[in-house]
């Protein structure tokens, strides 16, 4: 045994720092990266954490916390507190944050609107591979917030996706009063897979106007509480106090839905 003991500590030193989230949930050592190089998109971080063994039943979809970095729009809130709860509820939990290729900082004052090139491309490529390396077969359940959910969609567009969960998405139309070194994405994919919108009563009404999948597909509850199911698989959510960011109620109500919806 103390032979057995002595053969384990030697395997799991290289795999520090290896830690336990709330609960039983084990968490994969952080996957951290060097350095972005300019020019080029990262992934930065990924962080996985297995399904808890004391989950009721363990889901064989893939739940991915999703951040945009470097577009200079970055969304408040971290995906720790969910990322944990998800794994606690039988998820295989993944945060990944993925590097633009060049920072707004580096903005020409010369450049022409036709100049302007999409970051997302290489972030794609990037995400895709960090995807694939999970190994797991069913396609994942992206979940993403503010500017983060243009990555998102952009992934939608030529990528598998189990569900989309989008967080105070951003409007269609470039809201950046600036002009910028990136081309603001004009997004065509047809959702006909499961997809949650979720934001404030405030939030909603502005989608109502400035967001595709809102306008098109459904609409906010009149009472400013609870669901609104409507076709191609949307459904609008209704949480106070998300202007702030992420908060335990939007969690919960994102639960419910991927219960719904069979996850």
């Amino acid at each position: 045994m103390p032979l057995l003991i002595s053969r384990a500590r030697h395997v799991l030193q290289p795999l520090k720092p290896l830690a336990l989230s709330v609960g039983f949930s084990f968490v994969v050592p952080v996957r951290l990266y060097s350095t972005p190089q300019p020019g080029h998109a990262s992934c930065t971080r990924r962080l996985i954490r297995q399904p808890s063994p004391a989950a009721s039943r363990e889901s064989p979809y893939p739940v991915v916390f999703l951040r945009a970095k470097g577009l200079g729009m970055e969304e408040e809130g971290e995906w720790v507190e969910w990322s944990s709860m998800f794994a606690e509820k039988g998820y295989t939990s993944v945060e990944i944050d993925i590097n633009s290729p060049s920072s707004p900082s580096t903005t020409t004052s010369f450049s022409s609107p036709e100049e302007t090139v999409s970051p997302f491309k290489p972030m794609i490529t990037v995400l895709s591979s960090e995807i694939r390396l999970l190994s797991i077969p069913f396609p994942p359940i992206l979940i993403a917030s503010g500017s983060s959910t243009l990555l998102a969609q952009a992934y939608i567009e030529d990528n598998p996706s189990s569900g989309l969960i989008l967080i105070n998405p951003s409007p269609d139309e470039d809201p950046r009063a600036k002009a910028s070194d990136w081309k603001w994405p004009v997004f065509k994919y047809e959702p006909h897979f499961p997809i949650l919108v979720l934001s404030d009563h405030e939030g909603l009404n502005k989608l109502s106007v400035t967001n595709r999948l809102v306008r098109e597909s459904g609409q906010e509850p009149s009472t400013g509480k609870g669901w609104f199911r409507r076709q191609k698989g949307v459904e609008m959510g209704v949480v106070d106090d998300l202007s702030g960011g992420l908060n335990e109620r939007g969690r919960i109500e994102v639960e419910r839905w991927m219960d719904r919806q069979g996850f």
